[in-house]
């Protein structure tokens, strides 16, 4: 639980020479205690298997390659893809599923965190039209570039796509520090879901998809920027 402008340190990824703090633990964040308490009695999602949407395009054309391995690693997947990753599918079919993921573009708005998004297939969705969602789900992964900055505002108060989230009900995010590299984003999306789905915690899922990164990439911008905060337990 960090705390002023710790809110923008990735621990994870602190080094002491020899080891950085991930090879000796998993690691997950809470905007608060109270949050963090709020997030683990919330119930697990009533559905089942995952609502994936994504929005490849030139500038990130591995988006594509990322959703559709997501979808074969997750059984009773919905998978929408461009025009119809919209808004409304979002709004309607999120509450049937236990995991929501998002792949797209994403941006954050130090001078209007409520204006922060993602680029959906007919709209932008924004921290304001979030709080007007149901989000009852066991995660919620948007792997776009930034999606996890805040503004730290009196009393410690975040400020962006986090607080809508968890405001709509999400048990946990996993959300991104910094601009993410395509190609490393779809293959660590790939190893998070393989290792959840063998039955890892959140937690523990996110780690493993951080080492296997780190094989081939082994600076941390590319392995590091993905932050889980709420629940880091067992998905269901």
């Amino acid at each position: 639980v960090p705390h002023g402008v710790l809110h923008y340190v990735p621990f994870h990824a602190l080094f002491d020479g020899q080891q950085y703090l991930a090879d000796r633990h998993t690691v997950s964040y809470a905007p608060s205690a109270s949050i963090y308490m709020l997030c683990c009695q919330r119930p697990a999602a009533a559905g089942e298997g995952a609502l994936i949407l994504g929005v490849p395009d030139a500038r990130a054309p591995f988006i594509h390659e990322e959703v559709t391995a997501v979808a074969r690693l997750l059984p009773a997947s919905d998978l929408r893809l461009g025009p119809e990753a919209t808004v409304a599918a979002l709004r309607d079919r999120a509450a049937s599923h236990r995991i929501v993921h998002v792949a797209t573009h994403g941006y954050f708005r130090e001078d209007n965190p409520l204006f922060s998004g993602v680029r959906l297939g007919d709209a932008h969705l924004t921290v304001q039209d979030l709080y007007e969602l149901r989000l009852p789900v066991d995660l919620v992964a948007l792997s776009g570039c930034g999606t996890g900055l805040n503004v730290v505002a009196e009393g410690d108060e975040l400020r962006g796509l986090v607080r809508g989230l968890l405001a709509a009900g999400t048990r946990s995010a996993l959300l991104s520090l910094w601009d993410v590299n395509d190609r490393c984003t779809a293959d660590f999306m790939a190893a998070f879901y393989a290792s959840l789905h063998a039955g890892a915690s959140k937690a523990a899922a996110l780690r493993d998809a951080m080492v296997r990164l780190r094989e081939g990439h082994p600076h941390p911008y590319f392995w590091a920027p993905f932050v889980l905060i709420g629940a880091d337990g067992v998905t269901g």
